[in-house]
């Protein structure tokens, strides 16, 4: 049985064959994360700066999210904020709790080892922690292979 402690982040990493600046580009540039992310992009991705993301996945078409983009230190750490999950439509989406993404580039032998940490959920009221702990936990053991497979393939 998971207990709140362990529903207040998710941790994930992969190795990609792709040199550090090449997976940079692939999150950092619009175009890029667009596709591999399957979002249309409509903002700055630059620190300080927001996007909305719609996204184009068949299983969630049309779901829009706003992302604040925190740090952006080339080839080493990309940080944004979100709001996990579909947003309670009874909360004030500007009072909504986000959690933090950081992704995390260290180069290897054969590539990049990506980590991606998700904090913040502890913030999440109880109501909803649970489901969007449990959706981007398996969203991010996803969304990475999407990457790796885009990087790979570049």
């Amino acid at each position: 049985m998971m207990t709140v402690l362990d529903m207040s982040r998710i941790d994930r990493e992969i190795t990609i064959k792709a040199a550090p600046e090449k997976v940079w580009r692939a999150l950092t540039d619009p175009a890029q994360l667009s596709a591999w992310f399957q979002v249309s992009i409509e903002g700055t991705i630059a620190a300080g700066g927001e996007a909305w993301m719609t996204t184009a996945h068949p299983d969630y078409k049309g779901m829009r999210f706003r992302v604040r983009f925190v740090e952006l230190s080339p080839f080493d750490r990309f940080v944004w904020q979100w709001h996990p999950g579909a947003v309670d439509p009874e909360v004030d989406y500007s009072k909504e709790p986000m959690t933090t993404v950081t992704f995390t580039l260290q180069p290897v032998a054969d590539g990049t080892l990506l980590r991606v940490a998700e904090t913040g959920f502890d913030e999440i009221s109880l109501a909803r922690r649970a489901k969007v702990h449990t959706d981007n936990t398996q969203g991010w053991t996803e969304v990475l292979v999407w990457l790796q497979k885009y990087v790979e393939a570049a």
